[in-house]
């Protein structure tokens, strides 16, 4: 089971120790592109899987339920794809919070271990400024 954080005051909860790739979403893109994001984590040999969820101004309790419904299936599949291909299994947790992705990110990068970020190739469009002045890890922009 994953571990889901939906703490929206103070430091981000987590149980997972180690490296971990984190994949942004501020929708449902997650469902299409997490299969990405666990083959990069397989083939680097990174134990965690984040997704740090922020629907910014449509925030809501119904919907933190309803992604963490979504998640919970997607981690479920990809657990599935790495058991069939013989591959070790992954953490997987989901991080929802309240608030800008980018500012909710840089907070992530500070308090952990982060090996890449998968983000949409959209932030870069429409928060150029805001992704830039991130640092301290890789990112990864994945198209449409």
């Amino acid at each position: 089971m994953p571990s889901i954080t939906t703490d929206d005051r103070g430091s981000t909860l987590h149980s997972h120790a180690g490296p971990c790739v984190v994949l942004c979403s501020r929708g449902y893109s997650f469902e299409d592109r997490l299969q990405e994001v666990v083959k990069y984590a397989e083939h680097n040999n990174v134990p965690n899987v984040v997704l740090l969820h922020c629907p910014e101004k449509k925030y809501s309790e119904a919907l933190v339920q309803e992604v963490t419904n979504r998640a919970n299936r997607q981690f479920e599949l990809m657990r599935q794809f790495l058991a069939d291909h013989g591959s070790r299994s992954l953490c997987f947790e989901l991080v929802c919070k309240q608030g800008r992705l980018e500012e909710n990110l840089k907070l992530l990068i500070a308090e952990r271990n982060i090996a890449m970020v998968f983000v949409g190739i959209k932030m870069l469009d429409e928060r150029p400024e805001a992704i830039k002045n991130l640092q301290g890890t890789g990112f990864y922009f994945l198209g449409n």
